[in-house]
């Protein structure tokens, strides 16, 4: 079936003779099964090549603390994780800061390099965006650390000391040092503080939130803008997976109860009308989920930047 969406979609087409073709995904961070089958990947790449293309995997280093965080662990968790078929190479360097400026948006460096691309997705809720699928891997996949501290700027988490076992995960896991311990209660330095939520994922009780504000809809802007940066002057075929939607993002460390039933691999030359689609499929499950977000604005910003158009017309095969 996912052969026959990717002919029926003719998102080969793009795929000129002995062409560099890069393949942006998420591996899933470590503890996370929710990710996208390497299965589906392996095929990907079995499809280039017969098109007579050169591809390899591609993702960019987290802001947050983890396997992620650096090329040489990232690599090794792919590997881990089943991505061991293709080259894989981390789009912003070792350390994550070797980036181009497009338009003002830090773009990882080896996506200025490339002139074809697939971007594969898992449709999944999101804390902080309502959802994440092709735009979010676009523009905060496609960024370097700096510009993800740029998107992440005004989103701060909160310690609730009612929920709170002091068990320190949060303190341990913090790389930035902004979790500050005194007197059997831990606070969060917002001065320090980059805004990961990586804090979020490692804490057993759900004891860290976020402080909303107007948080949730910088970022949603933030990644439609940096999503146009990074496809600029590019061809690019989405692949979004519209199964195991779990409430959170492939980075969290845990695994939690799926919302909802899997519908399906949806396919688009448009990462907006890709995602709204998707979107619609699942609005109740994903409004539910993280009811304090606007999750549409993402795609409202993106149709402004004229990333692609929200409408759609649903083709089954």
């Amino acid at each position: 079936m996912f052969e026959k969406l990717i002919k029926k979609s003719e998102g080969l087409r793009i795929v000129k003779k002995n062409s560099l073709c890069a393949v942006k995904l998420h591996v899933g961070e470590e503890n996370n099964v929710n990710f996208v089958n390497p299965l589906y990947v392996r095929q990907l790449i079995g499809f280039i090549k017969e098109a007579e293309g050169r591809s390899f995997l591609t993702d960019s280093t987290t802001l947050y603390s983890g396997r992620r965080y650096r090329a040489d662990l990232h690599i090794e968790l792919a590997k881990e994780h089943g991505f061991d078929f293709a080259p894989f190479v981390v789009a912003d360097g070792f350390y994550g800061d070797e980036y181009e400026d497009v338009n003002g948006s830090k773009i990882a460096s080896l996506f200025t390099h490339v002139d074809t691309m697939f971007c594969v997705s898992h449709f999944k809720g999101h804390f902080n965006c309502g959802f994440g699928g092709a735009l979010k891997n676009l523009g905060m996949g496609c960024a370097s650390k700096g510009g993800k501290l740029e998107m992440h700027s005004r989103s701060k988490p909160e310690i609730n000391m009612e929920k709170c076992t002091l068990c320190l995960r949060c303190f341990d896991y913090c790389i930035y040092r902004a979790i500050i311990k005194s007197n059997k209660k831990l606070a969060i330095d917002h001065s320090l503080c980059t805004g990961c939520a990586g804090c979020m994922s490692v804490c057993p009780e759900k004891a860290i939130v976020f402080s909303w504000d107007a948080a949730s809809s910088d970022i949603q802007k933030g990644i439609a803008q940096y999503a146009g940066c990074a496809i600029k002057d590019k061809d690019v075929f989405y692949i979004n997976f519209l199964i195991n939607i779990s409430p959170n993002c492939d980075c969290f460390h845990s695994n939690e109860p799926m919302i909802a039933p899997d519908i399906g691999i949806l396919a688009s030359f448009d990462p907006v009308s890709l995602d709204q689609a998707c979107y619609d499929f699942v609005k109740e499950s994903i409004d539910k989920a993280h009811p304090e977000v606007d999750a549409q604005e993402q795609l409202i910003f993106a149709e402004k930047y004229e990333v692609g158009e929200r409408k759609y017309e649903i083709k089954t095969i």
